[in-house]
């Protein structure tokens, strides 16, 4: 019998701990309204600045429970914006986005790991026809109900056949992300 009650007991304290894990993941929405996914790049010797608008996608996070967080967001390409509209639909052509054909950037993270500074996350970027494996640094600034990640790194056009390679325009384009998250209490 107290074999028996024991196996109850141990087995009660696994489903409850399994749980507690589960619930302890916070799913967060993103607002699409507020997130920057700013790029910067030379060209022709000046800096070209532009975004995309509205990100979209599923965050869940808990910096205690790394191994079950997860990101998987996506750009809508359509909403490219350098602030010159004949650039803008200028990359939106088959030579630079291929919007029509390619209507969405995604970037889906494969691990999350804990640095001193932040976390260094590394994931599938789908751009145009490609996926590559990128790892980039993130930090988060919030709580548990609301904040913002954010990101800054590198990637080379050419790497996605984004243009074509150019002494005009740098291959090196930075990327910087300001994504503002809130729980999701659905």
């Amino acid at each position: 019998m107290l074999k028996i009650f024991r196996f109850v007991c141990l087995a009660s304290l696994i489903v409850l701990g399994s749980a507690y894990t589960i619930q302890s993941i916070i799913y967060y929405k993103i607002d699409a309204e507020k997130a920057v996914v700013k790029f910067v790049l030379q060209a022709h010797g000046q800096d070209v600045v532009g975004n995309f608008k509205g990100a979209k996608g599923e965050v869940k996070f808990d910096p205690a429970d790394l191994a079950n967080s997860a990101f998987n967001c996506t750009i809508d390409i359509a909403t490219i914006n350098t602030g010159i509209g004949g650039r803008d639909r200028h990359l939106q052509a088959k030579e630079f986005f291929n919007g029509a054909d390619f209507p969405h950037g995604q970037f889906t993270s494969t691990k999350i790991e804990k640095t001193n500074e932040g976390y260094i996350v590394t994931g599938n970027f789908n751009l145009k026809e490609t996926t590559k494996s990128i790892s980039f640094p993130l930090v988060y600034d919030g709580n548990a109900d609301a904040g913002v990640f954010k990101a800054s790194f590198t990637i080379k056009r050419s790497e996605y056949f984004i243009g074509k390679a150019d002494d005009d325009i740098s291959d090196d384009v930075n990327i910087i992300l300001e994504i503002p998250v809130i729980k999701d209490l659905s």
